[in-house]
């Protein structure tokens, strides 16, 4: 997929909304296949025979209406890798995010059955502090049906456009434990009621979202359903780990792969998805120009972003041809 196929409008729109819907992103046979991996994965069973990063939730020991969670399966699945590693994925996050290539940061598969609980409203560059420039471009796949009532995703919206310009810059993670840190931020910003929307998406459809939006999916309260998703989180391809020797919070699962005495991100554990030719770059967005716009704060700020415009639901033409 080329970048002349996200149009001027829709990059805007992901820069005023802070998400951008593209349906049908993934055929019906590949969201199949995929989909039937879910299962066997969380039973233990790597195609590859590597461990995920993380493992949350099994048949054996888990309770049937937990959430299931797994980090970086791509190192698991050769299913689930084509997806992860999808150049044109990588394309499309790179022309929303300004960025002459992208590289991955990591993965998320999610298994969410009836009964499981909510997870909480958040912000991704909230837990993504050990890379420099500190940017994230999130795209959110439905693997089956995404509905508000079966934990589908949600995004936080303001009412006053301008708002979202207002940055929280005293974010801690122990914040959580006095007021839920979505309610707490919108507060700061001088926002009684923020304006919570919840998405329907059919398999193989998706949402692209900034790392400043606030997102989160409600409890899952359709008997006899199970919402499977698979996230993918994008970072600009010449990232590089922040020169500390201290912990970092947050970066402990990208962490453990920064080899001494040298920040660079190693493609073994981050591969860079998609490069622009000198073509291309005739054709993007100036970077820097986006970058001052009001998804890419200073990275020690926090941004509490949305605005009050229709929620975009146009795709992409051609998107069937992924991976």
């Amino acid at each position: 997929m080329p970048f002349a196929m996200l149009s001027n409008a829709q990059i805007d729109r992901f820069h005023t909304e802070g998400f951008l819907i593209v349906e049908n992103l993934l055929d019906a046979a590949l969201v199949d296949r995929l989909a039937a991996r879910v299962e066997p994965l969380f039973n233990g069973e790597f195609e590859t025979g590597v461990y995920p990063d993380e493992w949350y939730w099994n048949p054996r020991l888990g309770l049937p209406s937990a959430s299931g969670q797994m980090s970086n399966v791509w190192k698991s699945d050769r299913t689930l890798a084509s997806v992860v590693l999808s150049e044109k994925i990588g394309e499309i996050c790179a022309r929303l995010g300004g960025w002459s290539g992208t590289r991955l940061l990591s993965d998320s598969l999610w298994r969410k059955p009836f009964g499981a609980s909510e997870t909480t409203h958040h912000q991704d560059s909230m837990y993504s502090f050990y890379h420099q420039p500190q940017e994230i471009v999130v795209c959110w796949i439905a693997l089956s049906h995404a509905v508000p009532q079966g934990s589908s995703i949600e995004y936080v919206r303001v009412r006053i456009a301008g708002r979202c310009r207002k940055r929280w810059r005293n974010f801690t993670p122990e914040a959580a434990a006095i007021a839920p840190d979505m309610e707490q931020a919108a507060k700061q910003a001088g926002i009684d009621r923020p304006d919570v929307v919840q998405l329907a998406l059919e398999p193989g459809s998706c949402a692209f979202h900034h790392g400043h939006m606030w997102h989160g999916s409600g409890k899952n309260l359709l008997p006899n359903s199970i919402r499977r998703s698979l996230v993918i989180a994008h970072i600009p391809a010449e990232s590089q780990f922040k020169p500390t020797g201290a912990y970092v919070e947050g970066g402990y699962l990208a962490g453990r792969y920064k080899r001494f005495g040298d920040d660079t991100m190693d493609e073994s554990f981050f591969p860079i998805v998609h490069q622009q030719t000198a073509i291309d770059r005739r054709f993007s967005m100036p970077t820097a120009a986006m970058r001052s716009g009001q998804w890419f704060p200073d990275e020690s700020d926090r941004t509490f972003c949305g605005s009050d415009r229709a929620i975009p639901r146009a795709g992409i033409s051609g998107a069937r041809e992924i991976p």
